[in-house]
Order: C-alpha cells, then sequence, then structure tokens
C-alpha cells in the first residue's frame, strides 16, 4: 500500500551566494612553494540552493509537510551533494501537539543546516561550514546530513526542547554502496541525541552524536565515532551577541577536502609528507571557540576565535588555530553584501 500527501500550501525558494576570493597559502614544507589564488567561489556564507516546501492542514492541530531542497554551485550552475538533485534535503513530516517528527534525507542537529541545524547557535563569522573561518574549523563534526533517517523534536517546554535523530544508512551515494546494507553491520549508521534552551537574551545546546562505521574494507577501524557539544550564546542589552562553543571528540572520520578551506594545499602538502594524504583520518581530540557579533552602521560585524587539537590513528598531531572576521550588510530584506578575511 502507498499513501501519498498532497500539499494545500506549497512555496517555492531558494538562496545564491556567490563570491570573489583571495587566498594565500605557505605549507611550509621543503620542496613545496606559496601559492596565491584568485578565484569565484559558490557559498562562501550559505550554500546556495532552491526548494520546494509545503504543508496540508488535517485538523486539530496535526500538519503534514515535506521539503525538497536541491543544493548548486552558483558559480558554474553543478549540482552539489555528490551531483543529488535533492541533495540538502528530501523528507517528510508529521507536526502537532506533541512535536514533529521527520523521514527521509535530513541535516543532522550538529550543523548549521536548515532549522534544526542547532549550531547556527555558536557560528561566529557565517552559517555555512564550508568556509575556513566557521565553527568547522575546530570541530570534528560530520556538520552534514544524512540519508535514511528519522528525526524527532519535542514540543518546547519551559524554554527546554528535545532532539532524537537515527539514519539507518547513511550515504546511499558513497563509493562502496554496493556493500552497504541499510540497517546492517555493512553500513555506516548515525545516531544523535541533543537538548536546547532559549529564554530572553541566553540560548544554549547540548548536541551528542555517535557514528557506527560500518564493516567495509576502507574502514580500517572499527570503534565508533563520537562527539558531545556545548555551546551557546547571549546578547546583551546594546544588541552585542557572546557565542562560545566546546566539543570533544573521538574517532571522527574527517576528509581534509571537505574540511581545508584557506590552507586546503599546505594541509595537503603536510598529510603527503607524513604518508597519510587527502584525509586526516580517524582522530581524537577537542576544540573551541569564542566569537562576537556585534550590529553597527546597520549592519553585522563578526569576530571569531577558534582552536582545535588532535591526534590521528598515525599518531600524527594536528593542530589549528583559526582567527576570522565579517561584516555583514543587507541591501534590503532579500539582498546582503558581505565581506569576511581570516589567518589559519
Amino acid at each position: 500500500m502507498t499513501t501519498g500527501v498532497q500539499a494545500a500550501n506549497v512555496q517555492i525558494y531558494g538562496l545564491i551566494d556567490t563570491s570573489i576570493v583571495y587566498e594565500h597559502s605557505d605549507p611550509d614544507v621543503t620542496g613545496q612553494k606559496a601559492t596565491n589564488k584568485l578565484t569565484m567561489e559558490n557559498a562562501q556564507q550559505f550554500g546556495s540552493r532552491f526548494g520546494l516546501r509545503g504543508s496540508e492542514d488535517w485538523g486539530n492541530g496535526l500538519k503534514l509537510g515535506f521539503t525538497l531542497e536541491s543544493g548548486f554551485k552558483s558559480d558554474t550552475g553543478e549540482l552539489n551533494q555528490q551531483g543529488r538533485l535533492f541533495g540538502r534535503e528530501a523528507n517528510i513530516s508529521v507536526s502537532g501537539q506533541y512535536g514533529t517528527l521527520w523521514a527521509g534525507l535530513l541535516p543532522i542537529f550538529g550543523s548549521t543546516l536548515s532549522a534544526n541545524g542547532l549550531f547556527r547557535a555558536i557560528d561566529h563569522v557565517t552559517a555555512n561550514y564550508t568556509t575556513a573561518f566557521g565553527t568547522g574549523t575546530a570541530t570534528a563534526c560530520l556538520m552534514t546530513r544524512v540519508d535514511n533517517a528519522i528525526a524527532y523534536h519535542t514540543p518546547t517546554i519551559a524554554g527546554f526542547t528535545g532532539y532524537a535523530m537515527y539514519s539507518f544508512k547513511m550515504n546511499n551515494k558513497a563509493s562502496d554502496t554496493n556493500e552497504q546494507v541499510e540497517g546492517k553491520n555493512s553500513s555506516d549508521r548515525y545516531a544523535s541525541l541533543a537538548v536546547r534552551y532559549h529564554a530572553g537574551a541566553l540560548e544554549s545546546v547540548l548536541v551528542a552524536d555517535t557514528t557506527d562505521w560500518g564493516n567495509k574494507p576502507n574502514h580500517s577501524n572499527q570503534n565508533d565515532g563520537w562527539t558531545v557539544t556545548l555551546c551557546g550564546n547571549y546578547t546583551l542589552d546594546n544588541g552585542l551577541k557572546l557565542l562560545a562553543f566546546y566539543q570533544q571528540f573521538e574517532n571522527q572520520l574527517l576528509n581534509t577536502k571537505a574540511r581545508a578551506g584557506v590552507g586546503l594545499t599546505g594541509i595537503e602538502a603536510l598529510l603527503k609528507a607524513q604518508d597519510t594524504p587527502d584525509s586526516y583520518s580517524y582522530v581524537t581530540g577537542w576544540g573551541a571557540g569564542i566569537g562576537t557579533n556585534y550590529p553597527v552602521v546597520g549592519g553585522v560585524a563578526r569576530i571569531a576565535l577558534n582552536h582545535r587539537e588532535m591526534d590521528n590513528g598515525n599518531d600524527i598531531d594536528f593542530t589549528r588555530t583559526t582567527v576570522g572576521a565579517a561584516f555583514d550588510y543587507p541591501l534590503s530584506k532579500q539582498t546582503a553584501l558581505y565581506t569576511m578575511g581570516g589567518w589559519s
């Protein structure tokens, strides 16, 4: 039997983000020269996307809905998310007095993606983890979305909201997807619990997640990965927002190309020199950050300081400190200019 939802209200929405980026990278490795690049890039603040969102009111406070969201590169027109048509989100939901339940392709809580991306509370410079100066440089979270997932958040009671998520198979487009069976030990599975408190000027978030790496040849380490993040922000009467986070993590798989940002060439050169090219591999350590957002001259000035220390299975230590600053200026309700820069 097949059950379908015909939405009575459908919204078409989207966002385009294009930037000019200058990058100076010095790997500080013998035989590797410093490089300078000036390029047009997509999504340095927010991911370019378009989507469809719909809902139908069933009465008595019960509502059914769906979201289909596609990510693309504004500088080339290519699809993001491994070429998927709706790679950012593809899910249905049911909401009511007891909370909201989702099923499908969903962003995780430990990210800045969508309404349930709880790290929006702590990303000082920008809401996009792909930039070089955001919290992604100081955490080991997957900062992404997962397939075959169910998620739930409770109603908000006295400022508290609870969250839970489970993915039966994280990525159906992995290179060895034929070896993975959904819900079995052969596939990568993901689970997360979170709680958010928001009352007045204070917002605080606690996110814990675990990744059950599947029994596949490319996972030489079979121990589960996990992260625990405590974070939040506080807004003063003059509009100054203070943000901070701390994360502890163990056995998290980090991919260099997805995480390096500015300094990409230098980091790859360092890894190659250590006979571990293109990946940090499985890492254990901690990360922390502080920052401020302050409304000034009609825009918002942002400053961030992030730091991460970790080591991998090859006993290679990685330490990274990032300083970033940005300024956003709205030209209208729908259009804004921004500039950002930093050092890593």
